[in-house]
């Protein structure tokens, strides 16, 4: 009797992750949030209809870019 031995061996791989870079289609604004679907993967989100960092309700000008006050005439007209 010949006795057999085999060499098996298995190769652990890290679990691969699929990323997307997601294109979304957002539906029209219609109350404080809007539904999307991305094209690519089907995933969905909602998505906010306003500004969050409060940006229309300050009450002094500011401009969103700069930060500064905007620029105000003064009354001799400089």
């Amino acid at each position: 009797m010949v006795e057999q031995t085999t060499d098996l061996r298995v190769e652990m791989t890290a679990p691969q992750i699929v990323t997307c870079a997601h294109h979304w289609q957002i539906e029209t604004p219609n109350g404080e949030t809007s539904h999307g679907v991305c094209r690519h993967c089907g995933a969905q989100k909602e998505f906010p209809n306003a500004a969050e960092d409060g940006l229309w309700e300050r009450n002094v000008p500011q401009s969103r870019w700069t930060g500064r006050s905007e620029w105000k005439p003064s009354e001799s007209g400089y």
